[in-house]
């Protein structure tokens, strides 16, 4: 059985990041293909793709969520 390929992605309207699975971000691709005027500006932006636990490892080093981190 194949592991599940999960996206780290920015959302630029958002201004923050994600993790999608390959279903989710197939389906946001599609939708950005499919709108008749293209908005570069706000286009989802891949940062990184792998297995999931990679990608949530990604995302909490990017928003300093990690296991050392202490507030």
């Amino acid at each position: 059985m194949k592991a599940e390929t999960f996206y780290l992605c920015r959302l630029p309207w958002y201004g923050t990041a994600i993790v999608l699975p390959e279903r989710d971000y197939e389906y946001m691709r599609l939708h950005e293909r499919q709108l008749r005027v293209r908005d570069e500006e706000n286009e989802l932006i891949l940062l990184a793709k792998g297995r999931e636990r990679q990608m949530r490892l990604f995302y909490d080093l990017m928003y300093d969520k990690g296991p050392n981190n202490v507030s």
